[in-house]
Parts: structure tokens; sequence; C-alpha cells
């Protein structure tokens, strides 16, 4: 058995070792060697990299997360990589492609269509903050699409969805039966969207033109959490 003296003693190192550590962590700046950029050739295998480390159950522990969230703040936001996607809660960006603060551009609507605000938002990422590459990610099981495929009438404002999503599906492959799958529908509705990003902007279109911007279109796969590239 310890004595009273000897259990003080031990409590006190372990106390003492602690506080070593605390201080050791909470006092270091190493916000002067985070960075939030993403190497325009690297992109696309950062995307992939990231992903499968999410599909895996590797995610970073991001341990930065504090220090992102001080040079963000500090010194404003220089992200690399741009996403349209859906407001769908099973397809957040950062988390499927294993980013942190600072790294992605992201809009966010249901059925990932493009409109006017998605695309002076873009514009502005590509021309104010440095984005130059842009990942329109579709996503299977997709409610907007699959409305819009079924033809439905939907109430309130809902319909917007609809009047967004049915152009692209003009040229989408139609099955034996006359229709157009949902799975082949919202590759139809991603690959559409992306060409009317670059259509309906000057900006996006001339980054383009000058090799500054890169448009990826992608798919979600919400059952086993892989995203599919485009080709």
């Amino acid at each position: 058995m310890m004595t009273n003296l000897q259990l003080r003693r031990v409590a006190t190192i372990a106390l003492s070792i602690a506080l070593a550590a605390c201080a050791s962590t909470g006092t270091r700046n190493t916000t002067s060697t985070v960075s939030t950029t993403i190497e325009p050739a690297q992109a696309l295998q950062e995307l992939k990299a990231g992903n499968a480390r999410y599909v895996a159950g590797n995610v970073r522990m991001h341990d930065w997360r504090h220090e992102r969230t001080v040079k963000t703040g500090t010194d404003g936001q220089t992200p690399s990589i741009g996403v349209l996607t859906c407001a769908d809660s099973r397809t957040p960006p950062e988390m499927i492609f294993d980013q942190g603060i600072g790294s992605l551009f992201v809009v966010r609507i249901a059925g990932n269509f493009q409109n006017d605000v998605g695309v002076g938002t873009f514009e502005y990422g590509v021309a104010a903050l440095g984005v130059h590459t842009i990942v329109v990610m579709g996503h299977t099981k997709c409610g907007a699409v699959g409305a819009t495929v079924a033809g439905k009438d939907l109430p309130g404002k809902m319909g917007a969805f609809v009047t967004a999503i049915k152009p692209a599906l003009a040229d989408a492959p139609k099955g034996a039966d006359g229709k157009t799958s949902t799975a082949d529908a919202e590759i139809a509705n991603v690959r559409w969207q992306a060409g009317q990003l670059l259509k309906n902007s000057e900006i996006l279109s001339k980054a383009k033109a000058d090799g500054k911007l890169t448009v990826l279109c992608a798919i979600y796969d919400v059952e086993t959490g892989a995203v599919r590239f485009l080709d």
C-alpha cells in the first residue's frame, strides 16, 4: 500500500505532466504553416483521395481545425475548388471530400441546378478568390430529379425544381418504355447544369478558355458514400 505522502507525490507528478502537455499544445502557433490551397493539377486527385478516406472511414482528424479558422478569419479565404451540389442533408461536400475550412467554395440547392445567384457566386469565387476548379455534383435518389422525371405537380415554390431541371432531361437516354430512369436523369442533369454554368457566364467561360478553370461532373452515391467522376 502507498502512503498518503507517496500518493500526493504521484498526483503532483501527474498534474505537472498534464499541465506541461496543455501548455505545449495550447500555446503553439501554426497558422503561418496552415494552407487551404489545392494546386490545379492536384485538384481531381485530392478530391478522389479525400473521398476514398471518407468511404474507408479514415478521414483526417482535422487537428488543424482551429488553426484554419484563425488563418481564414485573419487572412481571408482562398478556396481552390467550387462545388455545386444538392441541399440534400446526405451530401455535405466538406465531409464527402474530407476537406477542412477554407478549401471548398460551395453552392447548395435542391436538384443542384444553376441559376443567376449560383453563377454569380462562382464568378466571384473565380475572379476574386482564386477558385480554379468547379465540381457539379449530383447524387443518387435525388428527390428533385425524381419528381421531374415523374412529372409531379409540386406545391408552393417547389415547382421551381422541375422548371430548372426539366430542360436537362430533353436529350437524356430513354429505356424500352420510352422513359428516362432517375439514374440517367441525375447524370444528364449534372452534365447539363455544368454546361449552363459556362454558357450563362462570360467570366467562367473565359476562364475555362484561358485554361484557368476546370469544370468536373460527378455523382455521389448516398448508399456507399462514393463519388463517381463522369468523363
